[in-house]
């Protein structure tokens, strides 16, 4: 069975505001695509907890608008291609995500690093872009792909956006997993270090995400309340001696600001 990530259900009954049905359709449709590989409409039923007509008619109305693919020999589904059309949109349209690449792409040539913009999304953060530098090592990441919100600058800097009951709420109460050497699982330290990352304005990680990669993060500010969105930088500081932390922190932390006044 695909590797599938399990959410907490919402209750359409309590929102009589919000369609049944579209909100039915775009929890399919997250479903599909965090299955590692083509899914079923009887796995589909059993993730959304839903009957496998209803799930039928979901996933009919989907390909044909071309949003899902139905392999014609195993019968399961994957993503469409028309969902490329909204990314491609966005990217080509949002003035914040215009000017945030070309920031990053500068960052990433000027200090040969790999640089990256993300949001947090509900409970969770996503790339929303991910340059690769030409550094010996290199973190490679795809836009849309889940962050780990601890262990990550990026995900510190969005962390740091909010109140520490925020915080709590999303992680839980620990120990959060331990995705490297030095991760920080307990939720009470780590709420130390984001008090850290707001006094001084970004965030550091070093062997907390991947061993041998240290990671500097400065938020976006914006005027408005978007949802919390931040940029990063990372190398190895084996390969990379001609960079430091505070040379990297001032380098994001300028991008940051430039970026923001794009924000709306």
């Amino acid at each position: 069975m695909p590797d599938i990530i399990m959410r907490e259900r919402k209750s359409s009954d309590n929102h009589g505001s919000k369609s049944q049905s579209l909100d039915r359709g775009l929890e399919l449709l997250e479903a599909v695509n965090q299955a590692e590989k083509p899914i079923g409409t009887r796995e589909l039923a059993r993730v959304l907890d839903l009957s496998p007509a209803i799930v039928q008619r979901l996933v009919n109305t989907l390909t044909e608008r071309h949003y899902l693919q139905r392999d014609p020999d195993t019968k399961r589904y994957k993503i469409g291609y028309q969902t490329l059309i909204f990314g491609a949109s966005l990217m080509a349209r949002d003035a914040l995500l215009l000017e945030a690449r070309k920031e990053l792409e500068d960052v990433t040539r000027k200090l040969r690093v790999d640089s990256y913009m993300a949001a947090l999304q509900g409970r969770r953060a996503i790339y929303l872009m991910c340059i690769s530098g030409d550094a010996p090592v290199t973190v490679r990441a795809e836009a849309g792909e889940v962050i780990p919100l601890h262990s990550t600058a990026i995900g510190k800097c969005i962390l740091s956006s909010l109140s520490d009951e925020q915080v709590l709420d999303i992680l839980g109460p620990g120990p959060l997993p331990a995705i490297a050497s030095k991760t920080i699982t307990d939720p009470m330290l780590l709420l130390e270090d984001l008090h850290k990352t707001r006094e001084r304005g970004y965030a550091v990680v070093q062997n907390e995400n991947v061993d041998g990669i240290t990671s500097v993060g400065a938020l976006i500010t914006q005027p408005r309340a978007g949802a919390p969105t931040a940029i990063s930088l990372a190398f190895s500081p084996y390969f990379s001696k001609d960079i430091d932390v505070e040379e990297a922190a001032a380098v994001i932390k300028a991008a940051a600001r430039r970026i923001s006044r794009f924000a709306v």
